[in-house]
């Protein structure tokens, strides 16, 4: 099956930062970097224009604040997804990215795979946040509330849980556990019920919370066995 193109404006006032990030999603077939701003204002002219399918947001530009960019996009361009490109980590920002309707919230010390599992991902209408971002939020919550609901997930649960935050897909869940997309949903839709929540990344933050989720290096899925799991596809 041919892959949708993602159409990405990309605007970061370092051009030695666009350089390294164009470079990076030039080795993807399915990604394409249609324009290049280095400033707020011209990166809202790019959107109009060319109308990508994503733009790729430095926070901090020249010219109009990032919130001001987002919420011109909402007006003018609701269809263009606004993946924030960051090295803030700080749960203050990436809450008030998230009051605004970014799509997703990438740190730039995250490695290069990052940003491409994050432009695909909001490309199918998920939220994408790195891993690191996912734990400063989850330890800025109180966790005492939920003691004992990781408990309730059955094996099969927690490895998807684990994958989950990890931003795999659900198909690529599916073939590293080697099950089905059609399990991989009906499993998550039993922890979604579990853990009390309606999306993956809360159900990511969630598990965070509850010390679900190995920390195995950032940006990078856990380590997976390289058999399949016994009884097929469970």
């Amino acid at each position: 099956m041919v892959k949708e193109t993602i159409r990405v404006v990309l605007a970061d006032d370092h051009p030695f930062m666009r350089a390294g990030i164009r470079a990076t999603l030039s080795g993807e077939d399915d990604i394409v970097v249609v324009g290049e701003a280095a400033d707020g204002d011209q990166a809202q002219r790019l959107c109009l224009q060319l109308k990508p399918d994503v733009l790729l947001l430095d926070m901090q530009m020249s010219g109009p604040p990032a919130t001001a960019t987002v919420a011109f996009l909402r007006e003018r361009s609701p269809q263009v997804k606004v993946l924030v490109l960051t090295a803030y980590d700080d749960d203050v920002y990436v809450q008030g990215m998230l009051a605004i309707g970014v799509a997703g919230y990438v740190l730039k010390d995250d490695v290069p795979e990052a940003l491409v599992r994050a432009l695909r991902a909001v490309m199918r209408g998920d939220t994408w946040f790195s891993g690191r971002v996912l734990r400063n939020l989850a330890l800025k919550r109180e966790s005492s509330a939920f003691q004992g609901e990781g408990t309730r997930l059955s094996g099969r649960e927690l490895e998807i849980v684990q994958l989950l935050a990890a931003g795999m897909a659900d198909k690529e869940i599916g073939d590293a556990l080697y099950v089905s997309e059609r399990t991989v949903r009906y499993h998550l839709r039993a922890i979604y019920d579990k853990l009390g929540v309606k999306s993956r990344v809360a159900a990511a933050v969630r598990a965070t919370q509850l010390g679900l989720v190995q920390r195995t290096g950032e940006g990078r899925p856990p380590a997976l066995s390289e058999a399949p799991v016994s009884g097929g596809d469970s």
